[in-house]
């Protein structure tokens, strides 16, 4: 499965004829090739650092001012929802001590110690059943429903047999965990801002940067998304998963970067 990124990687960027007469082999006297380290990009980005940030207890500094004032300051509140990982394959009973990267499934085997059979709502080693996401929304819709000022859910969704998963398997656990979110807090008003991990794209970790609107989940999944990101930000989310879009609890202004980290995944 990811013979094929690696693959294009060493040939496109890594084994270029370039780089090999360059850096490898030293025949050619014009090196077009510059190789940038993480330092050299460090002290080009720190340069410009404005003044009151110079110093790394700037964040505290911030808190002190916070607590130091006479006037309490409005407070929001969110929901952070991350990594589930949803298995639809879980199944009551089987393995959770297993040697795999996924247990808790019919391959699994049924343990004969009880003490290792996968329960109801999920199992230690083991992605989860979805019946658990939906009683925890659930909850947290009875409990904290009307503290909540705003949801952030920042991915991860699929389960971690990344070793034989599809494209669109990836997709259908973004797309099922999209559709609780929405049933849970249905006509509430709650705006919610959603991002992608390294398990929403397809392989794992890896997503092709090299012209906009080509990744598969990302084009399928902006469709659901579209309700929450708006005509604006969506249009920008399709063409590499990141986007900006208003950040309606903090008032006018105010605007929520969505980042699509795997640009910078391994």
């Amino acid at each position: 499965m990811m013979a094929v990124p690696i693959l294009e990687t060493v040939t496109r960027d890594i084994l270029t004829p370039l780089r090999v007469c360059n850096e490898i082999l030293g025949y050619c006297n014009n090196p077009t090739v510059e190789t940038l380290t993480v330092a050299d990009y460090q002290t080009r980005v720190l340069a410009d650092k404005p003044a009151e940030n110079q110093n790394n207890d700037f964040v505290n500094k911030l808190y002190e001012q916070v607590y130091a004032a006479e006037n309490e300051r409005p407070k929001l509140t969110f929901l952070h929802i991350s990594d589930v990982h949803i298995d639809a394959e879980y199944v009551d009973g089987t393995l959770w001590d297993c040697d795999d990267y996924v247990c808790c499934r019919v391959q699994s085997g049924i343990p004969t110690d009880p003490a290792k059979a996968a329960g109801h709502w999920g199992g230690y080693k083991c992605d989860l059943p979805m019946r658990t996401f939906q009683n925890m929304l659930e909850h947290i819709v009875e409990t904290h429903g009307s503290e909540i000022d705003g949801i952030f859910w920042t991915g991860d969704n699929s389960p971690h047999n990344t070793y034989d998963n599809t494209v669109e398997e990836v997709v259908y656990y973004t797309r099922q965990i999209t559709k609780e979110i929405k049933s849970a807090f249905l006509n509430s008003g709650i705006p919610v801002y959603p991002s992608t991990g390294n398990h929403d794209t397809w392989p794992v970790n890896v997503e092709d940067f090299s012209a906009p609107g080509i990744n598969y989940p990302i084009n399928h999944i902006v469709e659901d998304w579209h309700e929450w990101l708006g005509d604006e930000a969506a249009a920008e989310f399709v063409q590499y998963g990141y986007c900006s879009l208003p950040f309606v609890p903090a008032g006018e202004g105010s605007r929520v970067l969505v980042l699509n980290t795997q640009a910078a995944n391994d």
